[in-house]
């Protein structure tokens, strides 16, 4: 059978090279009659989309389109209403001014579905939003969602974790493109320092357990950082920006069209001096895409690398119990990694696509400290196919398999002659996901997947931990979703499933041959609520409970099992999210939201109210503050663009900064940061730009110990060459 693959691969290039693709043109405007830039336009037919770009700044657009039935065309754009229209209307574009943030293709399903109809908790970043916000790193671009709790130690380039929902941090899936780059060595999570937002196009997160989508570690949710994509008419970007402490940051992005390929080049730098003595942080990052459409088939490429070097002074910020020592002048870390990705789509008919995946996400990182040097390296390599059928115009269903193999080397993980070795594991998983549309009111999702895991053998390490057989274990995950829509209303409810493979770390320092993947429960309900073209509130509900979490055991803990750790740990997060979009005018737009979140330990498997060390049952989990919100106002008027955004957050419970939580519990005491970031177009493609963080100069600490950069302010100019201005 696999032999005539390629045959088969042949036949459908030929085929799909007499189908014919019309090149359709238009122009995005607003009721005025002035251009929507960055607006998205796609094609869609019955199986998804089958084309896509975005509007020039004058609001042109040009698409080319395989000429296929039930082709039409979406359109959607930050503070205005997704336009669904034929392609014969494309010309001229009017969209309406409303508060909605749309994408007309976000995750959440394996079967593409627009942000406006997902029964899921899904909110996107779009591109204009990350062009002119002049953030140099994603992450700041995050701080402004529902759900999210950052928690960045101390300047630029200090680790930086993520709490969504109350999970813990390692529990979120991290995307580049669809490729996961979650390192199966490390148990702590993804560090969300490194990513520039040069080379992001959109961001989209998704909240609640989504491993029946997903697969493994999408237990509180999935963020996927999409990268820019090449656009067909030539264009050159090019940034250069300098600030407070020493901030420099250059970027240069190149795209366009060569003998019908879509190429887009794109590399950036950024530099500070930080805080303190060996508070510096360097990152630099180089992104290729290549994509190409042969009438009904789309072939995409993409290479993405970062290396960044930071240094790590400690925690010289809050000293409750007076043990910091002084600045660390020696302890530095150093990291690459880079992803590759490729995906093919061919419809076969109009009714059928058929996808194939495949990705490599490659991870080495080295910390020089006082003790000596240490090295971790990750990998993963994951191959997938997808079929997706539209049974009828009101039932779509995808099925597919996924394998994958991960990875880790890392100096602490030794055996009995203390040489490190790679541990590795495989997986492979089966998946089917059905939507329903009922009289274009109703939507109803469901699907489930089956994930199969084979661990190799690990020797032991000489010390606690045994020779460990070859293990295989079995999970399956269900998703249900529902979305009802009517008039100016959206009722969604969701639930679904999560689990958390154990990572390298738990299963080399551990002497429990049969460690189980941690699990997740996740339910949410909300409504959304349109008023008129002028004001959306939305309120949602949720529910997670986090069980067979693993657990280190000792003192009173050891009579609960036989094992140094177990499966035995169990929380719990529930709480909710209101967010408001007020549009009063076509130029500007305001935008806010608020979390109310409650956590709790809960007791041990096997115990009589028993917690983890040092904790105690029903108390709060740390990092994870109870309340916390934010607001962002934009205005445009002519040449300037400018928006007033701020963020807050409660009091915060909290390890003691520099022995950790054996060495106390502390409360944080909250914060509030307010930044103003102002664009001006001068002309012929220059924009000049200057932001003010933390504008009210407050001294906090994001994480107790380390502190956060006070009032700091960067400038700098955007030119953009060779596109219609």
């Amino acid at each position: 059978m696999l032999r005539n693959v390629p045959g088969l691969l042949a036949f459908y290039l030929t085929f799909s090279a007499c189908v014919s693709a019309s090149g359709i043109k238009g122009k995005i405007i607003d009721p005025s009659g002035a251009p929507v830039p960055g607006a998205q336009i796609a094609a869609v037919n019955r199986v998804g989309v089958v084309g896509r770009t975005t509007a020039a700044p004058n609001g042109s657009f040009q698409l080319d389109v395989p000429e296929t039935p039930d082709v039409r065309l979406v359109v959607a754009a930050p503070g205005f209403s997704t336009r669904t229209l034929a392609l014969d209307q494309a010309a001229s574009v009017q969209l309406e001014i409303a508060p909605r943030v749309d994408s007309v293709r976000v995750m959440g399903s394996t079967i593409e579905i627009p942000a406006s109809l997902q029964a899921s908790s899904v909110d996107v970043i779009p591109s204009s939003r990350v062009r002119t916000s002049n953030e140099p790193f994603a992450m700041d671009l995050l701080r402004y969602i529902p759900g999210v709790a950052f928690n960045q130690s101390g300047a630029p380039g200090g680790v930086t974790s993520l709490f969504l929902r109350g999970g813990n941090a390692n529990l979120n899936l991290v995307e580049i493109d669809g490729v996961p780059v979650i390192g199966f060595g490390g148990g702590l999570g993804f560090d969300f320092a490194h990513i520039p937002s040069e080379a992001v196009d959109h961001i989209d997160v998704i909240r609640g357990a989504q491993s029946a989508v997903y697969g493994s570690y999408a237990n509180s949710g999935v963020i996927d950082f999409v990268t820019r994509r090449p656009e067909s008419a030539p264009q050159l970007n090019v940034l250069a920006e300098g600030g407070s402490h020493n901030e420099r940051r250059f970027a240069i992005t190149g795209t366009g069209t060569i003998a019908g390929f879509g190429i887009l080049a794109s590399a950036s730098r950024y530099d500070t001096d930080g805080l303190v003595t060996n508070g510096d942080y360097r990152n630099e990052d180089v992104l290729l895409s290549l994509t190409r459409r042969f009438g009904r088939q789309s072939l995409s490429l993409h290479g993405y690398f970062d290396s960044n070097e930071v240094g790590q002074p400690g925690a010289w910020g809050s000293d409750p119990k007076h043990t910091f020592t002084g600045i660390d002048t020696v302890s530095r870390a150093k990291n690459n990694f880079s992803e590759y990705g490729a995906h093919y789509a061919a419809d076969l008919s109009p009714r059928v696509r058929q996808e194939l995946f495949g990705s490599f996400f490659l991870y080495n990182s080295g910390f020089q400290s006082q003790y000596g040097f240490s090295f971790g390296k990750d990998l993963r390599g994951q191959g997938e196919a997808r079929t997706i059928v539209s049974v009828s115009r009101h039932d779509t269903a995808s099925f597919g398999v996924t394998g994958g193999h991960e990875s880790v080397t890392n100096s602490y993980i030794t055996d009995a002659a203390f040489s490190t070795f790679p541990m590795e594991r495989n997986e492979i998983s089966v998946y089917a996901e059905n939507r329903y549309e009922v009289a274009g009111r109703l939507f109803l999702s469901g699907g489930v997947r089956g994930e199969f895991f084979r661990t190799a053998s690990i020797p032991a390490d000489g010390y606690s931990r045994p020779f460990f057989p070859q293990s295989n274990i079995s999970r399956v995950n269900p998703k249900l979703s529902a979305a009802y829509v009517a008039g100016g209303a959206r009722l969604h409810a969701s639930f679904g499933m999560g689990l958390r493979p154990p990572s390298g770390f738990d299963l080399a320092f551990t002497d429990n041959p049969a460690l189980k993947p941690e699990r997740t429960r996740s339910v949410d309900a909300g409504v959304e609520r349109k008023f008129g073209n002028l004001l959306t509130l939305d309120a949602t509900y949720f529910y997670n409970r986090y069980y067979d979490l693993i657990v280190t055991l000792g003192g009173s803990l050891t009579a609960l099992s036989h094992f140094q750790s177990a499966n035995l740990a169990n929380s719990q997060a529930q709480g909710a999210e209101f967010s408001a979009r007020l549009r009063p005018a076509r130029w500007v737009l305001v935008t806010g939201s608020y979390t109310l979140l409650k956590t709790r330990i809960l007791s041990l498997d096997g115990s009589s109210n028993q917690a983890p060390l040092p904790f105690a049952v029903g108390q709060q989990l740390t990092r994870r503050p109870e309340h916390s919100g934010n607001v962002v106002a934009t205005f445009t008027r002519g040449r300037l663009a400018a928006d007033v955004s701020g963020y807050f957050r409660g009091r915060t419970l909290y390890e003691e900064p520099y022995l950790g939580a054996s060495n106390g519990l502390f409360w944080n005491p909250g914060f509030a940061n307010a930044g103003v970031n102002l664009n001006y177009t001068v002309g012929r493609g220059v924009t000049a730009y200057g932001n003010l963080r933390n504008a009210l100069n407050r001294r906090y600490e994001e994480v107790f110990g380390y502190p956060s950069p006070k009032l700091n302010f960067v400038a700098g100019l955007k030119w953009t060459i060779g596109r219609a201005q």
